[in-house]
């Protein structure tokens, strides 16, 4: 859905008012640019020309440190605002995080654990991993994305199904909305408090927060979850602690292989699409699933994977390359993404840091 003016307001509004940005993190370590193996003159285009097309903030990150970062003079490393469908991909590693835990049992597990309203109808055959994959085959048509007044779980889990799971390949957000709600049945504490304690608190990612409202449901009042609100140095940390494999400050937080898995094709009707992760190994579709077939990242290794939200907010990582690009704004050119990645990959000029102290 696209970012309006009125909802990056909203939503730099609840940022700020969050208690969660009372304390300010650890800073990434930085390099300078030629220390990072880039080249000085070339990067420093490349984001210059990247804070343009309505951009609030571009940063770059390689071997575990912060090499550059831009910002719009409305804008600062310690303000965070809506990240979108970034959020899915935060979502997703979490899910990996439950079942390492062992309070889910697997991407196979049937949905209908979880939505109890689905036992004993043909919506039983939805697992886990259709939902992640956008191939549940529900139907979203008449589903409100954003301000539900009632219950949004409940409202949903009556979306009926409109193709056998796992045949048709359709971007639903209304259907990745459940997953806050599966995520806090199987874990038994609230979304925040799991997502904070396993994922957002060892990464030091505390201008993080999540985008909710209270709805009303049959047994009383509910939280409805729509997605995160972040800044661009939490974007980063997180993006570099997926692209060196789940680990952070020396402790492993998540199975690589789990990673992995959420970053390769999902299935063969988008081969561009993971488990709420883009990738750029094979052609497949946008967000509208129309078009003919293309790479993401034309201009980028094949092994590029990224989380993508409305109004161009991005963290693009490049793990051959031990590289992440973070930008974040208002509605860009289409063409301003790619242009941007392809040109930081561009700057390149030899490795990276080998072993910068990641907090």
């Amino acid at each position: 859905m696209p970012l309006t003016r009125r909802t990056a307001l909203a939503s730099a509004f609840a940022a700020l008012s969050s208690p969660a940005l009372a304390a300010d993190p650890v800073p990434l370590p930085r390099v300078a640019p030629a220390g990072a193996g880039l080249d000085p003159a070339r990067l420093e285009a490349v984001l210059e020309a990247g804070l343009a097309g309505s951009s609030l903030s571009v940063a770059v990150a390689r071997g575990g440190a912060l090499v550059a970062e831009r910002y719009a003079p409305t804008y600062g490393p310690e303000q965070a605002r809506e990240v979108a469908s970034v959020g899915k991909s935060l979502v997703a590693v979490l899910i990996g995080m439950a079942i390492e835990d062992g309070r889910i049992r697997g991407l196979d597990q049937p949905a209908a654990d979880f939505v109890p309203q689905w036992a004993g109808s043909p919506r039983a055959a939805i697992t886990l991993r259709h939902l992640m994959s956008m191939t549940s085959g529900l139907d979203d048509r008449g589903l409100a994305l954003r301000n539900v007044a009632g219950d949004q779980f409940a409202l949903n889990a009556a979306a009926p199904l409109r193709d056998p799971p796992g045949t048709r390949w359709a971007y639903n957000t209304a259907v990745y909305h459940l997953l806050f709600h599966v995520l806090e049945r199987a874990v038994g504490e609230p979304f925040p408090a799991y997502a904070r304690r396993r994922l957002l608190g060892p990464l030091g990612m505390t201008h993080t927060t999540w985008l909710t409202n209270t709805g009303q449901g049959a047994a009383g009042p509910v939280t409805n979850y729509y997605t995160a609100i972040a800044s661009t140095p939490d974007l980063l940390r997180f993006g570099t602690f997926v692209g060196r494999g789940g680990v952070w400050g020396g402790r492993r937080l998540v199975k690589a292989d789990f990673l992995r898995t959420l970053t390769q094709p999902s299935q063969a009707l988008n081969p561009s699409y993971g488990l709420l992760w883009w990738l750029n190994s094979q052609p497949g579709t946008t967000f509208s699933g129309q078009g003919a077939p293309a790479l993401r990242f034309p201009g980028s290794p094949p092994d590029t994977v990224a989380a993508l939200g409305a109004g161009g907010q991005a963290v693009m990582i490049v793990p051959s390359l031990d590289l992440v690009v973070v930008r974040q704004g208002m509605n860009p050119p289409e063409s301003l993404l790619p242009t941007l990645l392809e040109g930081v990959v561009g700057a390149v000029r030899g490795p990276g840091p080998k072993a910068a102290p990641v907090r």
